[in-house]
């Protein structure tokens, strides 16, 4: 496939095991809008006692569009001086441009992230054909120093990644994963790399009982980060076959990934959820803009209606 970066021979594939519930962490600002990481290490002391596979920082729900690449890799650091040597850090290294990408993907193994999830560079959208889309996450991943993760997210980006790209993707040393939220794409993709040390995970906990039966191992997704417990027994119930059991206890969950994922909440309604819970939640950054009372008090309700408060 001409114009295409060949494959980077150092690298060897990582087997770092994805099996599991990875939280997509909120970024904690101040009044000023500035990074509270007091609040983040509180977070982190209430999270590291949930039975996580890791963490992922640095993406949607992390603000991550308003969070420059140097808060990025602060909360990297202290993220990981805080959380235990068995979980998996993944930083979130997307930038506008490859090369940015591939600077910060650099810097983020540096900081102590484990691996790095990467968006396609949406910004020149009608220009991300399947070549474009190979040769972006493959020159990633050969100046990456850990694995890569990749993200899809059509809605953000307008670019659907094709199965096809994924096959091509997967034989790469040094891309492990794909985050995805079509349930018929993971099983899709299951099958088509299933020769590879290539992991599938969903992005969303409210379908996390038909992702896994499709061939995901495990997720990464926002609901963790306020009902983690419940996602992550979701998550045990599955692997033992126990399914009866986590379709019931999966259905506490759809209503308020739902109210999250589709309502347009997303990031205010995460943080009003989390102060609801217990959490530090407080304010986003701008253009983001806070809930109103009216909606807070449906973040609380559907809350209370599913059973967790």
């Amino acid at each position: 496939m001409s114009g295409i970066t060949t494959l980077c021979q150092p690298h060897q594939k990582r087997n770092l095991s994805f099996d599991g519930i990875f939280p997509a962490l909120p970024t904690p600002f101040d009044k000023d809008e500035n990074i509270d990481f007091d609040a983040l290490k509180k977070n982190l002391a209430r999270w590291e006692k949930i039975p996580f596979k890791g963490y992922v920082v640095g993406g949607s729900y992390s603000e991550a569009p308003s969070v420059d690449p140097g808060e990025r890799l602060a909360i990297v650091k202290e993220t990981r001086k805080v959380i235990s040597d068995s979980k998996i850090l993944i930083g979130g290294s997307s930038c506008l441009s490859t090369k940015a990408t591939c600077e910060l993907s650099k810097s983020m193994g540096e900081a102590g992230a484990d691996a790095v999830m990467v968006l396609l560079p949406f910004y020149y959208r009608t220009r991300l054909n399947e070549e474009a889309i190979i040769d972006h996450f493959t020159t990633v991943a050969n100046a990456s120093p850990v694995p890569l993760v990749i993200y899809n997210n059509p809605l953000t980006t307008g670019v659907d990644i094709p199965i096809s790209a994924y096959i091509k993707l997967a034989a790469h040393p040094n891309i492990v994963a794909v985050k995805d939220g079509d349930v018929s794409k993971l099983s899709g993709t299951k099958l088509a790399t299933h020769e590879h040390n290539f992991a599938v995970l969903s992005n969303g906990a409210g379908f996390l009982v038909s992702a896994m039966v499709a061939g995901a191992v495990g997720s990464i997704n926002s609901l963790g980060a306020i009902l983690g417990e419940t996602v992550c027994e979701v998550h045990q119930l599955v692997s033992s076959g126990q399914y009866d059991e986590a379709i019931q206890l999966q259905m506490k969950l759809v209503e308020p990934d739902l109210m999250l994922r589709m309502t347009g909440h997303s990031v205010p309604g995460m943080k009003a959820a989390m102060d609801i819970l217990g959490y530090y939640g407080g304010p986003v950054r701008k253009p983001l803009q806070p809930l109103n009372n009216s909606d807070r008090e449906k973040v609380k309700e559907c809350l209370k209606k599913s059973g967790f408060i």
